[in-house]
C-alpha cells in the first residue's frame, strides 16, 4: 500500500508525462504542416494542381495532359517552347531547312548531357525516334508525327525502324527527311518528340520511369511520385539551362475536385489551380481579381460516341443528339466561363484555315434543330415510345457533373435515357481507352498550330486518339491527300473537306471550344497567359511570401 507522498508524487510524474505527450502532438502536427509552409518555402516551391494522377511518365507513351505537363517539365526536345509558348530552340541550338522543305539538320548544344550525367548525343535522338515508331511501342501518338519519311510504314510494322527517315552523321548533328513539306514540323518536335535514356531503357525495360531510374533531360527530374498525394519533380543540375531555372523543385499534386483545388488555395497551399467550378466563377472574380485567370485557347471539348456500338453506329442517331444540345444554354448556365459553342473540330485560332469544315446545323436555331432530331431519331425507330439507354462517362468533378446533368435532360424528352457513370480522371481516361461507354466527355487541346492534330481525333489508323472508334476511309484518304500536299492552300482544301464529311456522320460532337480556368498565386512570377495553354514551370519563379 503507497503512502500519501508517493500518490502525490505519481500524480505530478501523470501530469509532467501528459504535458510532455502533448508537447510531443503539437511538435508532430507543426511537422506535418511543413510541406505545406516552412518546409516548401526554404525549398522554394511551387505547387500546383493536376487534373488526375499520372497515367504514364513514359514522354513518349502520353495521351493526356496530367501526363504532358509531366513530360515537358522534365524533358525537352529538339524545340522547346518559350515563357509565351512561341517555338524555340531546345536541345538543338540551330538548324537549316533545305530549299524543298524536305530536309532539316539540326545542329545539339554542346556539352548535353541526362541528369545522371551521361553525355546525351545525337544516338539518342536516333534511338528514341525509332523507339517512338517502332510498333512495339505503341506510342499513341506517333501518328502526329507522319510527316517524317516512311514513318507511317515503319509504325505499322511494313519496313524496319532503320527506314525511318532519321540519321545521325556525327555526334552533334540530327537529320529529319520528311515525306513531303511540312512547316509545322517545328512545333510538333516540341511535344511528340522527347528523347528517352537508352541506357537507362536498357537496364531497367518498362520499369525505368520509377523514381530514382527515371533520367530525364529538361529542367526538372523526378524526385517522388507518391499516388494520390503529388508528383515531386526537382531542379536538374545537368540541364543546359540549370542556371536560368528559379525553382528547386515543383509539386504536380492531383486534385480532381475543383472547389477542394479552391479551398487549398485560398489556405495558402497552392500557387496554381489549373480548373475551377462553373458555379464559382463570379465569386471568384469578385474575391480574387486578377488572380482569376480565363484565357480563350486553341482546344475542343467534345463528346465522343462509341460508333462501334449499336445504337450510335446509326449517323442519324448521332447527329440527332448533337442536333438536341443546346450549346448557347451551357455557355450560359452551366459552364459560365465565356466558352463559345463549337459546331467543328478545328478550334478557331489555326493560322491558314478557316472555319468552314462545320456541322451543317451550325446557323440553324435551337427549335429546327430538335424537330430534326426527333425526325432523325423516328427514322432510327427511337422516340418517347421506344426510348434506350445510353451509358455516359465523365470524370468527377462538379461541372462536368452538372453538364452530364444538362445534356441528360435536353435528350431525354426524345426518348433518350442516360446512365450516367463517374469515375476520377484515371479511371475515365482506362474506361475511354477500353472502349466502355457509349457517350463520353472528352477534350484535346493543340499542341501545334495545325488542323492536322485535332482531325487525327478521328483518323481510324491511330485508336489511341480516335475514341469514337469511327471508320471512314474517305476520311483517311482526305487526310492522307492533306499529308502530301506541298501547298498550304491545297492541304487545308483537302483537311477542310475531311472535315466537312466526318461533321455530316458526327462521330464526335463538337460542345465548346476550351477556356482555360485558372488561379494564379500573385507570388507566382513569369506567368504569361498564351493561346495553347502551355506554361513551363523552368520559366516560373516565386516572390517571398508577404510578412503579416
Amino acid at each position: 500500500m503507497s503512502s500519501p507522498s508517493t500518490s502525490v508524487s505519481r500524480r505530478v510524474l501523470d501530469v509532467s508525462r501528459r504535458r510532455t505527450v502533448g508537447c510531443v502532438a503539437v511538435v508532430l502536427l507543426l511537422a506535418a504542416a511543413l510541406p505545406f509552409n516552412a518546409a516548401a518555402a526554404a525549398e522554394n516551391a511551387l505547387r500546383r494542381s493536376s487534373t488526375g494522377e499520372p497515367q504514364t511518365l513514359d514522354p513518349q507513351l502520353w495521351v493526356y495532359g496530367q501526363d504532358g505537363n509531366l513530360a515537358q517539365d522534365m524533358f525537352q526536345g529538339l524545340t522547346t517552347l518559350d515563357a509565351a509558348a512561341q517555338t524555340v530552340p531546345g536541345q538543338a541550338a540551330s538548324w537549316n531547312v533545305s530549299d524543298d522543305g524536305l530536309v532539316y539538320r539540326f545542329t545539339l548544344r554542346r556539352g548535353l548531357r541526362w541528369s545522371d550525367g551521361t553525355p546525351l548525343t545525337s544516338a539518342d535522338f536516333l534511338y528514341s525516334l525509332r523507339r517512338m515508331f517502332d510498333p512495339a511501342t505503341a506510342s499513341p501518338s506517333a501518328a502526329l508525327l507522319y510527316v517524317i519519311r516512311n514513318a507511317r510504314e515503319v509504325n505499322s510494322g511494313k519496313l524496319p525502324v532503320t527506314a525511318l527517315g532519321i540519321s545521325a552523321p556525327d555526334a552533334a548533328t540530327v537529320v529529319i527527311v520528311l515525306g513531303h513539306p511540312a512547316p509545322y514540323l517545328l512545333e510538333l518536335l516540341v511535344h511528340r518528340a522527347f528523347p528517352v535514356p537508352r541506357h537507362v531503357i536498357e537496364r531497367h525495360g518498362r520499369e525505368w520511369t520509377r523514381a530514382g531510374r527515371l533520367v530525364s533531360n529538361g529542367a526538372f527530374t523526378l524526385g517522388e511520385w507518391r499516388p494520390g498525394q503529388h508528383v515531386k519533380l526537382v531542379r536538374n543540375p545537368r540541364f543546359h539551362e540549370a542556371g536560368q531555372v528559379k525553382l528547386d523543385a515543383v509539386y504536380h499534386i492531383p486534385i480532381e475536385d475543383p472547389k477542394a483545388a479552391v479551398t487549398r488555395y485560398r489556405a495558402g497551399e497552392l500557387h496554381v489551380v489549373v480548373t475551377l467550378p462553373s458555379e464559382m466563377i463570379d465569386v471568384l472574380r469578385r474575391d480574387l481579381g486578377r488572380q482569376l485567370h480565363l484565357v480563350q485557347q486553341i482546344g475542343l471539348e467534345y463528346l465522343a460516341f462509341n460508333t462501334a456500338r449499336a445504337p450510335l453506329d446509326d449517323p442519324r442517331v448521332r447527329r440527332a443528339l448533337s442536333m438536341a444540345i443546346d450549346r448557347e444554354l451551357l455557355g450560359a448556365k452551366v459552364l459560365r466561363a465565356g466558352e463559345p459553342p463549337a459546331f467543328c473540330i478545328v478550334p478557331p485560332g489555326v493560322a491558314g484555315y478557316p472555319l468552314r469544315g462545320c456541322a451543317d446545323f451550325g446557323d440553324w436555331t435551337q427549335p429546327q434543330r430538335v424537330a430534326e432530331a426527333k425526325r432523325l431519331l423516328a427514322a432510327a425507330g427511337i422516340g418517347a415510345t421506344k426510348p434506350v439507354t445510353l451509358r455516359m462517362r465523365y470524370n468527377n468533378n462538379d461541372t462536368q457533373r452538372r453538364l452530364s446533368l444538362a445534356l441528360a435532360a435536353m435528350w431525354q424528352p426524345l426518348g433518350i435515357r442516360t446512365e450516367l457513370l463517374t469515375g476520377d480522371m484515371k479511371a475515365h481516361q482506362q474506361a475511354l481507352a477500353q472502349g466502355d461507354f457509349d457517350v463520353a466527355r472528352a477534350a484535346w487541346y493543340a499542341e501545334d498550330r495545325d488542323a492536322g492534330s485535332f482531325l487525327r481525333l478521328l483518323d481510324s489508323r491511330v485508336p489511341g486518339l480516335n475514341l469514337s472508334r469511327y471508320r471512314d476511309p474517305d476520311f483517311d484518304r482526305q487526310l492522307d491527300i492533306a499529308d502530301a500536299s506541298a501547298d498550304a492552300v491545297r492541304r487545308a482544301a483537302a483537311m477542310r473537306d475531311a472535315e466537312t464529311r466526318a461533321m455530316a456522320a458526327q462521330p464526335i460532337a463538337p460542345l465548346y471550344y476550351y477556356v482555360s480556368r485558372r488561379l494564379i498565386s500573385p507570388r507566382v512570377r513569369g506567368w504569361v497567359d498564351n493561346p495553347r495553354g502551355v506554361h513551363l514551370n523552368r520559366y516560373l519563379s516565386l516572390a517571398p511570401p508577404r510578412v503579416p
